[in-house]
């Protein structure tokens, strides 16, 4: 007894203190859950919801409503337990209009609240969903792996399943993805998707053809000086770095395709630059590019081009850009070699840039000069954006960004930078804003975003998750729906008219007049004579339709092939086999003037509103099937039509078509031409109009 007694007795003291401590874990524990903060939102919910009950139901459902943990279990999004619900618990209840956080509902998404069993919360603002504790569950907790999103930055999650640069309803994504592509991301930074990705900066091939060696330095010592538009950054080289940079580019050879010296076009001795001036009115040049600011902006700024280029190279490019690049979206004018000339000679002298350099000398560099250029010019990436001589595009230089958003904050390198909360939005925003600013030594430059575009292109860089979401949930990247067909496919290739207009969803935006079903809304002849000269169909817009000085044959061949085959069969050819009735036509004028007002948004004969298109001569240019169409619900066709749906029934809407159809052509004033004709043809020098 004694033998054992000692060990006997220290096993029972173990016992015995191992038996307290289970006995104060077990009594811990709930009431450690009992003071959880869930229980108290719950709670506190449930006296919000007896309050607001306004029936028995309502009362009954309140008092039945217990306590605990509650998710949502998403299986088809890889199994994710979502429990944010335990305390944001009237999220889906009209009756918390009004409360506080986490008691309110959720805002009208297109997904919310009807789609919350298929997301649930964290899909869309990120933190730990299977967390219980706020803390824990908004990630506030030191670089916490996956913090809550700032909800300025929710649009971000709409980009893990929306994956095309346009997103409904995600306004700032959208511009964020489209600012990636057009400030050329891709060339320096890897991302899934973008693989394919082509920069829309010019090939370098050439440029002793095209300028010369002082320009050339002075925009890659300072692009925006020359050019306040461009995206192209300073990379901030030395005078040294930039003139071996120049002497490399300038080492190039020529481009064998473009003999400028020997070109019958580039080679008109001289021009007439002040019918050159009326031609570049005429021609609407300023519908695409800037002249000191004043201009569409889609295309390049002009107002420093004659301190640029040299003229052989200008006149020859006007005759044919296409010619010098092939993925321009500029039209291949009908010029003679005379427009050209004179077009050149008034925009060298016009267009001029005091503070550029003046012309220099062709440069003949040492070969170590050139060697070192070409070192520096792929060091900075800028092979990542421009092509020599057609050569594809050089490895990516910056880090790879796909997964960017789901990158914990402790592994961000925030160098000298302590100025910065440790938070992954802040650090990108830095990144974009001034990213040379963390250390000495890295590559990437400054492009001087406004504060709108580093907010634009966070978002964007936010949406970029580590893998992809179920296919059940992806949003693919819609497939160009539409490609012109032979002869029409070559002249609206020619005559870029898919730079401005859409066909199919495919094209440009720059024209409001998308051309899918254009056979179905105008007439064939009045399309015909439109293509020969463009006139103003909707005041309002500053944007207008350049006369392409098209042959009269494909001008007949497009109008042709609208009238044949951009149709859509839901529009009627024609509402009335023979001209409407005159009574008809007065009801539709009482309609148009009296009931509707009309008027105060369309023009007739020189009166009324300018927001609407002109309808002076209405049913010579549009198909009464079109008019009575439109007229029947505008947003049926255009879903951002200012027009108001009416709700017009079939007489009244046949009214209007009888009266809109029947409105006469504007009358010319008394002495003045009854046909438009251009003010300047192709070769033939005009006098210069007042």
């Amino acid at each position: 007894m004694s033998a054992t007694g000692p060990s006997s007795h220290r096993l029972w003291l173990w016992f015995s203190v191992s038996s307290v401590v289970f006995l104060v874990v077990l009594a811990v524990s709930p009431i450690k859950d009992y003071f959880r903060e869930y229980r108290r939102y719950q709670n506190e919910y449930r006296e919000r919801l007896l309050h607001s009950a306004v029936s028995l139901k309502q009362l009954k459902q309140a008092r039945a409503s217990a306590v605990g943990v509650r998710q949502i279990w998403l299986p088809a999004l890889d199994n994710h337990v979502d429990r944010c619900v335990s305390c944001h618990l009237g999220v889906e209840e009209p009756r918390m209009a009004g409360a506080p956080e986490p008691f309110r509902p959720h805002p009208r998404t297109p997904h919310t609240p009807g789609d919350l069993d298929r997301f649930g919360c964290v899909a869309c603002h990120q933190g730990q969903g299977r967390a219980t504790t706020v803390a824990e569950a908004h990630g506030r907790v030191r670089d916490w792996r996956s913090p809550i999103l700032p909800v300025r930055y929710t649009e971000a999650a709409c980009g893990r399943c929306h994956l095309g640069d346009t997103v409904p309803e995600a306004s700032l994504l959208s511009e964020g993805r489209t600012l990636m592509t057009r400030v050329g991301c891709f060339g320096c930074h890897k991302v899934a998707g973008h693989e394919v990705w082509k920069s829309e900066a010019p090939d370098l091939a050439g440029l002793s053809q095209k300028t010369h060696p002082a320009w050339l330095a002075a925009w890659i010592r300072s692009p925006r000086s020359l050019r306040p538009s461009t995206w192209m950054p300073d990379f901030q080289l030395t005078a040294g770095e930039i003139d071996s940079v120049v002497a490399f580019l300038w080492s190039r050879p020529p481009r064998a395709d473009l003999d400028l010296d020997s070109d019958s076009v580039a080679v008109v001795s001289k021009g007439d630059a002040d019918r050159g001036k009326l031609l570049f009115s005429v021609s609407r040049c300023i519908s695409c590019h800037t002249v000191e600011g004043k201009g569409n902006g889609s295309a390049p700024e002009l107002s420093g081009v004659g301190s640029k280029v040299t003229r052989r190279w200008l006149v020859a490019f006007l005759a044919d850009p296409q010619r010098f690049y092939p993925d321009t979206k500029m039209p291949r004018y009908g010029f003679s070699a005379r427009d050209a000339a004179d077009l050149a000679d008034y925009m060298l002298q016009e267009f001029t840039d005091s503070s550029a350099p003046a012309p220099a000398p062709g440069l003949h560099s040492a070969d170590r000069v050139v060697q070192a250029g070409e070192a520096i010019f792929r060091r900075a990436g800028c092979n990542g954006c421009h092509q020599i001589g057609g050569q594809s595009n050089g490895a990516a230089i910056g880090p790879e960004l796909t997964g960017i958003a789901d990158k914990p904050v402790g592994r961000l390198d925030f160098g000298r930078r302590s100025d910065l909360p440790r938070a992954l939005p802040d650090w990108l925003a830095a990144k974009v804003t001034n990213p040379r600013s963390f250390r000495d030594g890295l590559k990437m430059p400054r492009f001087g975003f406004t504060e709108h575009e580093t907010e634009a292109l966070t978002m964007a860089l936010l949406s970029m998750g580590r893998a992809p979401v179920p296919v059940a949930y992806q949003v693919p990247v819609r497939e160009a729906a539409y490609t012109p067909p032979g002869r029409f496919g070559e002249l609206v290739r020619r005559y870029r008219c898919m730079s401005c207009h859409q066909i199919g969803g495919t094209g440009g935006d720059l024209s409001t007049a998308p051309l899918t079903a254009e056979g179905s809304k105008v007439r064939e002849s009045w399309l015909a004579d439109y293509l020969r000269l463009p006139t103003t169909v909707r005041p309002i817009l500053e944007e207008r339709m350049i006369p392409l000085q098209m042959p009269d044959e494909q001008r007949a061949f497009i109008a042709s092939f609208a009238e044949n085959v951009l149709r859509d069969d839901r529009i009627p050819g024609e509402i009335f086999p023979a001209a409407p009735a005159p009574e008809e036509v007065e009801r539709g004028r009482k309609l148009f003037h009296e009931r509707y007002g009309c008027q105060a948004c369309h023009m007739i004969g020189g009166k009324g509103g300018y927001y609407g298109p002109l309808l002076d001569g209405a049913g010579q240019r549009l198909k009464t099937g079109w008019i009575y169409s439109w007229l029947k619900g505008p947003q049926r066709w255009r879903a951002d039509a200012r027009e108001p749906d009416y709700g017009l029934d079939d007489a009244d809407a046949r009214a209007l078509t009888a009266y809109v159809a029947s409105i006469p052509p504007l009358t010319p004033p008394h002495g003045a031409a009854t046909s438009a004709k251009p003010a300047i043809r192709p070769g033939v020098a005009r006098e210069r109009q007042p």
